[in-house]
């Protein structure tokens, strides 16, 4: 189990991250098999890291729980100057990585407004990019509707006057549109799991189910929004690709967007799928948000990259 123990104060500042490093989801998420490595000063924690580690073909892989999004430190830093935070945040990092287990691939992934990245690079780790969207507070929907390509504003409008948007947490309901989505043998997802976090989440009221049903009650889409304290996330999503009423995603999101809005949240889009779902949520004409990735491999396991490459372009040549 990874629970630390923090003092009063920090119980409070805790409550400020996100979702994804609640002690409650990573139980949820993980059964409670995860590890957590603190820096301590004083006898108090300033900075903690979740580690969660799985076996794969005997390489030991350092990545996020399921369906966790991001989970970069922790850190329960003083009030100070931006020289002296920044001074903090590398020191603290620097500590935390010397207590990381040892791992044949590690992948961290930061939330867009985590500190760490640039500490985590000077200690010899490679940082990469994933993206999502955000619609921000201050933001008027008005613009966000604006801005939308007139492509996705029609859909948008064509949708809403065909379908119906219901809010519940019956997770039954996007259950059984991701199995006509994708049939139980090619669907990737741990339903077991997702419940677990699910109902965690409703017990915090911080989940719910937005589905949309068509003129005749037949299930159409339906997607999961989970939030903290700052943000709501498109957190899943899946439809009936053989339903003949087209938008019925993008209503889904814009419908999700005013109820992000109605909570006072940032939206987040929560990434993307393929190359088609980031160009269907580029057509909503936001900017491109940076999740920074903390990328690290053992020294064997940067040889078997090396090799396999070598064979591959050796291979090419033939």
């Amino acid at each position: 189990m990874g629970n630390i123990m923090i003092n009063d104060k920090q119980v409070k500042e805790q409550s400020n991250f996100s979702i994804f490093h609640q002690d409650w989801w990573l139980n949820s998420a993980t059964d409670g098999k995860y590890d957590t490595i603190e820096v301590k000063k004083d006898g108090v924690v300033v900075g903690s890291l979740v580690i969660f580690m799985k076996n794969h073909f005997g390489m030991k892989i350092i990545t996020r729980p399921p369906y966790t999004r991001t989970l970069g430190p922790r850190l329960f830093l003083p009030p100070s100057k931006p020289f002296r935070r920044a001074q903090n945040i590398r020191n603290i990092i620097s500590e935390l990585v010397k207590k990381i287990p040892s791992y044949d691939s590690l992948r961290i992934s930061l939330d867009p407004e985590d500190e760490t990245a640039f500490a985590f690079s000077l200690c010899k780790f490679t940082i990469g990019q994933t993206f999502t969207f955000r619609v921000p507070l201050d933001m008027p929907l008005k613009d966000v509707w604006d801005n939308c390509d007139q492509k996705t504003r029609n859909l948008i409008r064509t949708a809403d006057k065909k379908l119906s948007v219901i809010c519940n947490t019956n997770l039954d309901d996007f259950i059984r549109i991701s199995l006509i989505d994708q049939p139980l043998a090619r669907n990737s997802h741990d339903f077991v799991c997702m419940k677990k976090i699910f109902d965690a989440c409703c017990q915090r009221e911080q989940a719910c189910v937005m589905s949309a049903w068509d003129e005749h009650q037949k299930l159409i889409a339906a997607v999961v929004l989970i939030w903290d304290q700052k943000n709501l996330y498109f957190w899943q999503s899946a439809r009936d690709r053989g339903a003949t009423n087209a938008g019925s995603n993008m209503l889904l999101i814009w419908k999700s967007m005013e109820y992000a809005r109605s909570k006072d949240l940032t939206f987040d889009f929560d990434s993307f799928a393929s190359e088609k779902a980031a160009k269907m949520i580029a057509s909503f004409g936001l900017p491109p948000v940076v999740r920074p990735q903390v990328l690290g491999a053992s020294l064997l396991r940067q040889w078997e990259r090396a090799a396999n490459d070598t064979l591959k372009i050796l291979k090419n040549k033939l």
